[in-house]
C-alpha cells in the first residue's frame, strides 16, 4: 500500500505540474481510493498477525495525510475539518505538498499483490461462468523452467521484437531446457504474442523483478481467499509430483498466471 502511495502522489503532482487538476484529483481521490479499499479488504479479520492493527494504523495515518493534502486545494473545508480530526498542525491548506519517497517503492510487493487481484478476479469469473458451488480451489504454480523462458522472452522484446526461432536458438542452448524442447516450444508459441503485445513499462519491470515466488505469495493470501470463497484453498507448484490434479490443468500454469482447478 505505502509503495503504490508513492505512485499515486508521483502521477498527482506530475499532473498539477501540467495544471490538468482533473488528472490529478482522479489519481489522488479515486485511484488512491480503489488501492485503499482494497489494502482494507486484504488485512480485514487478519487478527493473526502480531502487531497488523499497529501497522495497519501506521499505513492509513500515511495515506489519508497525503490524500488530504493532495486534495486541499479542490476541497478545502472538507480536508480542513479532516485535517484536524486526524492531528493535523495548522491549516492544510498552508502544508507542504507530498513528494514520493523511493525508499518505500516496493516493486515486487505490488506485482505479488496484483497476483493475488488477478486470482481472486479469475476465480469468481469461473465461478460465474460455470455456476459451480465450490467445495475446494486449486491453484498450481508455474515450473521453474517456464519462468526462465518468459524471462528471455521478455528481456528480448524490450529491445526488439520476438521471433520464435531466435528464441528457440537462445533457450536450446541450455542443457537441461533442451531436454524438455517439445514442452519449451509448445510454451515459447503460447508466450511470444502475449509478450510482444505487452506494454513497454510493464515489459521493463517485470524484467526487473525477474522471477517471484507465486507459491509464496498464494500461499501468505491463503486465508484470504478462504475467507472470500468459503471453501478449501490448496496451492501446488507445477513440479510437485504429489500434488493434487485429476484435470490435469497444472501444465497450464504461466508465469503470473497460475492454473486453477474448482471442483
Amino acid at each position: 500500500m505505502l509503495s503504490r502511495l508513492q505512485y499515486h502522489i508521483g502521477k498527482a503532482t506530475e499532473a498539477m505540474d501540467r495544471l490538468a487538476v482533473r488528472k490529478a484529483i482522479h489519481s489522488a481521490l479515486y485511484e488512491l481510493d480503489q488501492d485503499f479499499q482494497w489494502y482494507q479488504r486484504r488485512i480485514a479479520n487478519d487478527g493473526k498477525h502480531p502487531g497488523r492493527e499497529a501497522v495497519a494504523a501506521m499505513v492509513s495515518g500515511e495515506v489519508v495525510d497525503a490524500q488530504v493534502r493532495m486534495l486541499a486545494p479542490v476541497i478545502p473545508h472538507i480536508c480542513e475539518e479532516i485535517w484536524e480530526n486526524t492531528g493535523g498542525k495548522g491549516f492544510v491548506s498552508v502544508a507542504t505538498w507530498p513528494t514520493p519517497d523511493e525508499t518505500k517503492i516496493d516493486v515486487s510487493a505490488e506485482e505479488n499483490e496484483a497476483l493475488i487481484r488477478n486470482m481472486l478476479e479469475d476465480t469468481r469469473n469461473i465461478f460465474k461462468a460455470t455456476g459451480i458451488t465450490p467445495k475446494k480451489v486449486c491453484y498450481y504454480t508455474s515450473a521453474l523452467w517456464k519462468w526462465r523462458v518468459f524471462l528471455e522472452a521478455l528481456r528480448t522484446s524490450i529491445s526488439t521484437k520476438i521471433v520464435q526461432s531466435e528464441l528457440m536458438k537462445r533457450v536450446m542452448k541450455e542443457a537441461d531446457l533442451k531436454k524438455k524442447a517439445k514442452h519449451v516450444a509448445k510454451y515459447v508459441d503460447q508466450v511470444i504474442d502475449e509478450i510482444n503485445q505487452m506494454p513497454s513499462e510493464k515489459k521493463q519491470r517485470q524484467s526487473e523483478i525477474g522471477i517471484i515466488n507465486e507459491n509464496e505469495a498464494l500461499k501468505a493470501a491463503e486465508a484470504f481467499f478462504r475467507r472470500e470463497f468459503d471453501t478449501e484453498i490448496c496451492i501446488y507448484s507445477e513440479e510437485d509430483p504429489n500434488c493434487y490434479d485429476p484435470k490435469k490443468r497444472a501444465q497450464l500454469a504461466k508465469p503470473y498466471r497460475p492454473a486453477i482447478y474448482i471442483e
